[in-house]
């Protein structure tokens, strides 16, 4: 696979699909390494101000071959083992601790027409957590780290957990439509029968997600709409009950040398952690993000882009929060160099110095 570099194909670098071959098993994976430098301009945020390194190892095992009744399926699961997120949740068990060498992409797909599939998995079919707008760089436009915040700018409404779905691909569009009934549960039990207690499990309710993305027909157009509902019954900041719900309308478009890209997300019912903080709070909150990027591709190896973001919060009392990200990507054939570089202020919707600061990351890729 060419991992050339232009603004048509930034952002997704090295995304994940089904193997070409039929009826045999495939392996494949890919090594990211990083450096990343957090600095917050508050001068009691100086301990918050760091240096570190990351690193995520994937390993993708695919099969696609035909049932005894004709019928044609794939099947896989990708196994991830990363290094202690510093940027993120450390915390043993957490299920965003990157050391516990999650199981991601997991699936069985039952195909109804070449086209069309119906799926049990989890990570695996067309949904929100797509960053159009991070046309040269990698991850997602928020400030996450400053301050040891999160950002509120909305990444998905994806959470991974395993659900029944379907997706075909219409032509000019792809469509997905799943049902999880326990999207709090990520990763599932850990088996499939014996160890069902709710310690273990979660009772969050269910929720559906359906997304459609596609050209449309238009040449070096790429479009993506999502909405979903969760009935949770949340307390909201005023005491109201509330069900999460979110959508999102992201578009990027190439033109030659140049890409530009816009994005709109909001998600209701959700919780934020402010700076310093180290629990969500207990306020649900309807949050909203938008952003815009441009890139240029200086030679058909070397890109650069830049985006900005804004996302806010319906709480009263928080800082909207602003990124202004620049990025440049080369390609050195089998490996890709990237370096990105987010000047950030109102993470986590903070209030003043401690809310501001600046990240910058290197990232070494390659795919096996």
């Amino acid at each position: 696979m060419k991992n050339k570099i232009t603004t048509a194909l930034v952002g997704t670098l090295f995304g994940l699909g089904l193997n070409s071959a039929i009826a045999q098993t495939t392996v494949s994976g890919n090594l990211n390494v990083s450096y990343n430098a957090v600095s917050v301009k508050a001068a009691s945020g100086a301990l918050n101000s760091y240096r570190t390194t990351g690193q995520e190892t994937q390993i993708n095992i695919q099969n696609k071959g035909t049932l005894n009744n004709g019928m044609a399926y794939a099947a896989g699961f990708s196994w991830e083992i990363d290094g202690n997120e510093a940027l993120g949740d450390s915390t043993a068990g957490s299920a965003t601790d990157s050391s516990n060498g999650r199981n991601e992409n997991t699936y069985i797909d039952l195909y109804v027409t070449k086209d069309t599939f119906i799926s049990v998995s989890q990570d695996h079919l067309l949904n929100s957590d797509n960053t159009l707008t991070n046309l040269v760089g990698w991850g997602y436009t928020g400030g996450d780290g400053i301050n040891n915040a999160r950002s509120l700018y909305p990444t998905s409404f994806n959470d991974a957990g395993y659900g029944l779905g379907i997706q075909s691909n219409l032509g000019m569009a792809t469509f997905s439509f799943n049902f999880q009934p326990n999207p709090g549960k990520a990763g599932g039990s850990s088996d499939t029968a014996h160890n069902i207690k709710l310690a273990e499990d979660s009772s969050e309710n269910s929720k559906f997600e359906t997304a459609l993305r596609g050209d449309f027909g238009v040449k070096g157009l790429d479009v993506l709409v999502a909405y979903t509902k969760q009935s949770a019954e949340k307390i909201n900041a005023s005491g109201q009950q509330i069900d999460p719900n979110g959508r999102r309308a992201a578009a990027k478009y190439n033109f030659g040398s140049v890409t530009v890209a816009g994005d709109y997300i909001k998600y209701n019912g959700q919780n934020i952690t402010p700076a310093g903080g180290t629990a969500t709070t207990t306020q649900a909150n309807n949050l909203t993000g938008k952003s815009a990027a441009i890139a240029y591709a200086l030679t058909p190896t070397l890109s650069v882009g830049y985006t900005k973001s804004k996302a806010e919060t319906s709480v009263t009392g928080n800082e909207t929060e602003k990124v202004d990200m620049f990025a440049v990507g080369y390609n050195l054939g089998p490996v890709v160099l990237q370096a990105q570089h987010k000047d950030a202020k109102g993470v986590g919707g903070t209030i003043g110095d401690a809310g501001k600061g600046t990240i910058t990351q290197v990232m070494l890729s390659t795919k096996f």
